[in-house]
């Protein structure tokens, strides 16, 4: 348990009430502070497990302000509110808390969010120290013999990657002659991918002449010192502000170490994300210090020796795909958003913790889940899938944790439920925000003991598993709104991963529609040798409420209804613009927008049954060309009202 506990609370009474329940449960309480300045010197003069942190403060510091600083700090903390409001959260949440509690709460939520709290934190350590040996282990297994420094430099930015994210790492070395400075580069293209840049490539980029980069790249004078910058905290460094309007990164992170006394080497992570450093990042490189000059110092060696230039034709050509993309091999797109997710999912993979997912309905969220299991030692076993929406609130529990035989009316027989099936495996919750307040509770019971009670059952199971959920809800506002258990909220929420809509990685859309087209093209025996013009900019605008979902049945629909040409024509009106959506705020026009994307579906579904003369069923059935049960396909055409004089001449 994290026993010494800072309160940081500028209300008197408050804070004292919160050191007597602390002492009365065994913590250790280090002081109370009433701003941020404040607890500045506590944490330095005695570092707290934990700190209990009002937003509000006195000073000039928020408890936001402060919780940055804890952040970089490694420490954990929980935010104290009497405002539930959700833009607080929103804003609490972007500094990563262990918990949030709202005043006024009970004793027993205090205690209960500071074991979360202590969980949390002691499970991220615990994954700092593994990730850190894994990282280890790589880079002592990288063959430097054979590899030129540039080559070197490609292999280390793969490794790096999902322990130091960036869109951009430079490598700085000076010459034996020490009048010349060799810089090359990694621009990532993909997930895995990356571009080659040196100076070649900086001259056709940047449209200099080539003496100007030259003389850039001799004149910089990159820090000497481990440091992060930010864009408001750049010094005048032409190399960091050329990166900065070349390639519209946000924030830096400088690693420099020396070969010997005159030689130094220089890495360079940027980031197009804000803030994306910390000293978390600066800490890790320098333990690995040692390791790092070690394998750079033997490349550069082995470069410059006269064996390595006279081995005739050698190159090595790098994979452009590692094992682990090909577990992404059905996860299309390359927008930094989508990389970020994906560097998250390697990140976690080889780890029990419990992981949520987070996104809107068609972002992809279940090949987000199905990816953490089968990167994960877990592979082998079980993955089931639940979807607790799909189930009625009197079944959920039989369907998670089973029955006996005569538990109630109808159990003729004993049942495994869902939970017991994943053992050894993974169990996907998807939906879990709909899940009641009284399941909740139970869920949440399986998540500390790790044991299940079957409905009739007397003896408790004992169950290993690995719990991945996922909701389209904003748990936030859930929570605010009394709809969703905090407890079980952040004993969830120890590794959030968040999918972006569509509309916020629009680059992806045209290699998303092509991918479904060619797919859709072969299903059903159609020539495709591409995307109009026109189809290409309509989807493009279009703002994709239904994201890669609505996407697919588009592309679905204009390959079944397209006829005479190999170049795919958009068969459906996308009319509501992001622009348009954004301007309809009452009911009203909200209802429209669904009577559209209803009438919409109702066109498509009669289209697919003219195709197949009327059949539902059966190879040939309109049921399989749209990819659903018949029974599901019956209902949609009664609630539509799609009559037989429809779709039958």
């Amino acid at each position: 348990m994290s026993n010494k506990v800072l309160i940081v609370e500028d209300e008197f009474i408050v804070a004292n009430d919160l050191r007597l329940t602390l002492k009365q449960a065994g913590y250790d309480v280090i002081g109370i502070a009433v701003s941020a300045e404040e607890a500045d010197v506590f944490i330095k003069k005695s570092r707290p497990d934990l700190v209990l942190l009002d937003i509000r403060l006195e000073g000039k510091q928020s408890g936001i302000d402060l919780a940055k600083k804890l952040k970089d700090e490694n420490i954990a903390f929980i935010f104290l509110s009497a405002n539930s409001d959700q833009k607080i959260l929103e804003q609490a949440k972007k500094t990563d808390p262990y918990g949030f509690l709202v005043k006024p709460f009970r004793e027993k939520d205090l205690l209960i969010a500071l074991e979360i709290a202590s969980y949390r934190h002691q499970n991220s350590l615990e994954s700092i120290v593994v990730q850190e040996a894994l990282l280890q282990k790589k880079m002592k297994a990288i063959d430097t013999d054979t590899l030129k420094p540039e080559e070197y430099v490609l292999k280390i930015a793969r490794i790096l990657q999902p322990y130091i994210p960036f869109d951009l790492m430079v490598s700085q070395y000076d010459e034996q002659d020490h009048e010349h400075v060799n810089t090359s580069g990694y621009l990532r293209t993909g997930f895995d991918e990356y571009q080659f840049i040196a100076k070649e490539e900086l001259v056709a980029i940047t449209g200099l002449n080539s003496s100007s980069v030259t003389s850039m790249l001799k004149n910089s004078s990159i820090e000497k010192e481990t440091i992060v910058y930010r864009n408001e905290t750049l010094n005048e460094d032409a190399v960091l502000h050329f990166i900065k309007n070349h390639f519209k990164t946000e924030s830096y992170l400088i690693f420099p170490f020396f070969i010997n006394d005159q030689r130094k080497v220089r890495y360079l992570f940027c980031s197009r994300k804000q803030n994306n450093y910390s000293n978390f990042h600066t800490d890790l490189l320098n333990r690995l210090k040692t390791s790092f000059s070690a394998l750079i110092k033997k490349s550069i060696a082995n470069f410059e020796s006269a064996s390595f230039q006279n081995k005739a034709g050698h190159k090595t050509k790098e994979n452009s795909k590692t094992e682990n993309q090909l577990d992404f091999n059905t996860i299309i797109g390359k927008h930094p958003l989508l990389l970020e997710a994906l560097d998250m999912v390697l990140k976690v993979s080889n780890y029990n913790t419990a992981v949520l997912i987070l996104g809107e309905s068609g972002t992809g969220k279940e090949k987000i889940a199905q990816s953490v299991h089968t990167l994960s030692m877990r592979k082998n076993g079980p993955f089931i899938k639940v979807n607790c929406a799909a189930i009625p609130s009197g079944l959920i529990e039989s369907e998670l944790f089973g029955h006996e035989k005569g538990a109630f009316t109808g159990a003729l027989e004993k049942r495994k439920g869902k939970f017991e099936l994943a053992d050894g495996g993974t169990i996907f919750l998807d939906e879990i925000g709909e899940l009641t307040l009284e399941m909740q509770v139970k869920l949440l019971r399986v998540l500390q003991e790790k044991e299940i009670d079957s409905i009739g059952g007397n003896t408790p199971k004992k169950v290993d598993i690995r719990i991945v959920a996922a909701t389209n809800r904003n748990l936030e506002k859930e929570v605010a709104t009394g709809r969703f258990r905090l407890d079980l909220y952040y004993r969830l929420n120890v590794f959030p991963i968040t999918l972006p809509p569509l509309r916020e990685r629009k680059t992806d859309i045209n290699e998303l529609a092509l991918y479904f087209a060619k797919k859709f093209s072969s299903e059903f025996n159609k020539a495709f040798t591409g995307i109009t013009a026109a189809m290409t900019e309509q989807l493009y605008h279009y703002h994709w409420p239904g994201n890669i979902r609505e996407l697919e049945n588009v592309i679905q629909r204009s390959v079944i209804l397209n006829e005479g040409s190999s170049k795919l024509e958009l068969k459906q009106n996308l009319s509501i613009t992001s622009s348009e959506i954004a301007t309809k705020k009452d009911i009203q026009n909200l209802e429209d927008v669904r009577n559209i994307q209803r009438e919409t579906e109702r066109e498509y579904i009669i289209s697919v049954l003219k195709k197949v003369n009327g059949r539902i069923r059966g190879a040939a059935g309109a049921a399989v060309l749209l990819n659903i049960k018949p029974t599901t396909l019956e209902s949609k055409m009664a609630k539509l009202q799609i009559k037989k004089e429809d779709f039958l001449k």
